[in-house]
């Protein structure tokens, strides 16, 4: 027979024969094992003939050479040993072994071994067998081996590892598959006591009828679980009766053990506890091929105590967050309430602000602008504080709701009032007309120019300028005013040089110049030039308390204008009125107001108004402030506005006499005047 070399690789088996006294492995060319690879070196490692075998011998290679992943500079070389060189495996085989010719052979063989030593023996030279081809690479086990029942039994404890969450049934289950796969009597399990004692404690004891085997901690030999705890080495004891480290001992005698095995049950911190297997009757039991196997039962055996205790820990902790989870909430609910506290008291101070504030007598008069509504008294607050400022304003509301009227109330209220105000609809001059209406223009400019023409800014110097639906000016003439604001200064259409200009620059839009801006429409740049503060204007429909002192005002203008009696409403037709929706604003009740007096003789009715004012259905406004305010705040307004309409409405009636107001609302007197102060309404003094 010849000693050969195998490789395995990708494109098959190759086999090295081992010839003469030595052969050198390598990548030279003139090498005897040659392999082309480069973490080899030209002459790694020399294979040299011994007495009765070969020894390795590494020739001071780059990578080194290796038995069985262990270093070596010279090694004699044993049947089956795996050298590795640089990346190269191979296996050494100590010679080639034919195959029989066929299946005759091998049973000869087997009956052969039969006669001579019986069933032991065959079994005993198909481990060999087994242990030979698991040298050389090829399969280990053979079917029906007992390392294939292991590895099923094995599985199956794996298997109840994950899904079962009771350590008692995985113990059993552990305990019932080594006495099958053993030939064991009976099976402990015993791990540390809990409460820190140096005994363990038995946690599974099992007979090979897998029945619980009672008193268990009497049935162990302490003196052979305790050495095996202590030194964390497994212990075999073929006949415990003849063996010189227990046959003294009272457990063993008493007991009248025979075969006995036990080995540590592993932690990460060390032994926990042990696997304790015995038989009474037979000698032997126990060999050293069974330690793999109940090593890897022990192993599952430690997971099993390490998930139970983890369980444990898991549902400490999940009770601590539950305990945690109840404080946060309880912490919530009085933070809660503390929030809807301070809401409350908040809320209070608001309304006690807002009183304030409606009480709280305005600097300047509008008399020009008529309302009494919460949001013209806020807009009369706020004209009070821009008037006096020289920064420009844009106001911006829906055609019709008046915004030249403030514009002139901010004029005429504040410091340039003596200087002229100067008003121009950007939307109604053609934009070719529009720069010279706005700068002026010299003479000889254009056709027709025959002598120069100041401007509107120039006009209106020292004073106010008002430029009226801002966002409908072209593009080009945005540039060129945005250079007027800059610069504070014009220059003529035609002309050749810039005049100074000092002007207070109002502006107004019923677009939202935001948007126009986002779409390219308005420069970005004169918007913030002419937004420096902006003035909201509410539309008609978000005050319609504000309706009957509009009404009387048209009257009493159409009255004086036109020197005819003054004319009476009815409270139908004022009702009808206040449920319209009024798209046009003040302008278009405005509008409707003369053509109902036109129509009617001396009091105005119902059927006189237009037939979209007595067909409209109460009008309801727009609910705008929803994610900035609360429910309770919306409803809280919403209530508030309802009762300083009625009672404005009341006060109407009875002509300003609080006693009568107060029966129509059908409130005492007392009531009244708290909700008067308490809504900012100021009341004339009327007959009492």
């Amino acid at each position: 027979m010849t000693a050969v070399l195998v490789l395995e690789g990708p494109e098959g088996t190759k086999r090295f024969p081992l010839t003469g006294e030595s052969a050198t492995l390598g990548r030279a060319a003139d090498v005897a094992v040659r392999i082309d690879d480069r973490s080899l070196s030209a002459s790694h490692c020399r294979f040299d003939a011994v007495p009765g075998g070969w020894k390795i011998v590494d020739l001071a290679s780059r990578n080194g050479t290796f038995v069985n992943d262990v270093l070596v500079a010279q090694k004699r070389l044993e049947d089956g040993d795996r050298v590795r060189a640089g990346r190269v495996v191979l296996r050494f085989l100590a010679e080639e072994a034919t195959a029989p010719e066929d299946d005759v052979g091998i049973d000869a063989l087997v009956d052969r071994l039969h006669r001579r030593g019986g069933a032991a023996s065959v079994r005993t030279a198909a481990r060999s067998f087994a242990d030979a081809a698991e040298r050389r690479g090829m399969p280990g086990l053979l079917a029906g081996a007992e390392e294939v029942a292991a590895s099923a039994r094995l599985q199956a404890v794996v298997a109840a590892l994950v899904s079962e969450r009771s350590e008692r049934v995985i113990f059993d289950q552990i305990v019932d598959a080594l006495i099958d796969l053993t030939g064991a009597e009976r099976g402990f399990i015993l791990l540390e006591d809990e409460g820190g004692g140096t005994e363990r404690r038995v946690v599974a004891a099992r007979n090979f009828d897998r029945e619980a085997v009672r008193d268990a901690l009497a049935k162990v030999s302490k003196t052979v679980e305790r050495r095996t705890f202590e030194t964390g080495d497994p212990v075999i004891v073929t006949d415990a009766s003849e063996d010189a480290r227990f046959s003294g001992t009272e457990s063993v005698v008493a007991l009248r053990l025979r075969s006995i095995l036990c080995v540590p049950v592993r932690g990460r911190a060390g032994p926990i506890g042990t696997i304790y297997l015995d038989n009474r009757f037979e000698r032997a039991v126990f060999e050293e091929r069974h330690l793999p196997l109940i090593r890897a039962f022990s192993d599952q055996a430690a997971l099993a105590v390490e998930n139970a205790r983890l369980h444990v820990e898991n549902g400490h902790r999940l009770q601590e967050l539950e305990k945690a989870k109840a404080e946060v909430e309880e912490l919530n609910r009085i933070l809660s309430d503390r929030i809807a506290k301070q809401t409350v008291e908040l809320q209070e101070v608001k309304e006690h602000v807002l009183r304030e504030r409606a009480e709280a007598p305005l600097k300047y008069s509008y008399a020009n602008i008529v309302g009494q509504s919460c949001r013209m008294l806020d807009l009369f607050h706020l004209l009070d504080k821009v008037t006096d400022s020289e920064v420009p304003v844009l106001v911006q509301g829906e055609s019709g709701t008046g915004k030249e009227l403030v514009a002139r109330a901010i004029h005429f209220n504040g410091p340039r009032k003596e200087r002229p105000f100067v008003s121009e609809n950007c939307a109604a001059i053609p934009e070719t007309l529009l720069e010279s209406e706005l700068f002026g223009y010299a003479r000889g400019a254009f056709t027709g120019a025959h002598a120069d023409k100041k401007g509107l800014f120039e006009m209106a110097a020292g004073g106010t300028i008002f430029l009226d639906e801002i966002g409908d000016m072209p593009l080009e003439m945005q540039k060129k005013l945005l250079r007027v604001l800059q610069e504070k200064e014009v220059r003529p259409v035609g002309g050749k040089r810039s005049i100074q200009v000092d002007v207070r620059v109002l502006s107004a839009s019923n677009q939202d110049l935001r948007k126009a801006v986002a779409d390219g429409r308005f420069r970005e740049d004169l918007f913030y030039r002419l937004n420096v503060i902006t003035v909201d204007l509410p539309p008609l429909r978000e005050r319609l308390e504000d309706i009957p002192m509009l009404v009387e005002r048209f009257l009493d203008d159409i009255a004086a204008s036109t020197g005819t009696p003054r004319k009476s409403i009815t409270d139908e037709a004022m009702a009808s009125l206040q449920r319209h929706a009024w798209p046009g604003n003040v302008r278009e009740l405005k509008n409707e107001i003369q053509r109902a007096h036109a129509l009617s003789d001396r009091v105005i009715l119902p059927m006189v108004l237009s037939d979209v004012i007595r067909k409209a259905v109460p009008a309801t406004a727009p609910v705008t402030d929803l994610g900035t305010k609360s429910l309770k705040e919306m409803v809280r307004e919403v209530s508030d506005d309802l009762e300083r309409r009625a009672i404005v409405e009341a006060l109407r009636r009875s002509r300003n006499r609080k006693a009568q107001a107060a029966r129509l609302l059908g409130v005492s007197r007392p009531t009244l005047d708290a909700k008067l102060e308490a809504l900012g309404i100021v009341v004339e003094r009327g007959e009492d």
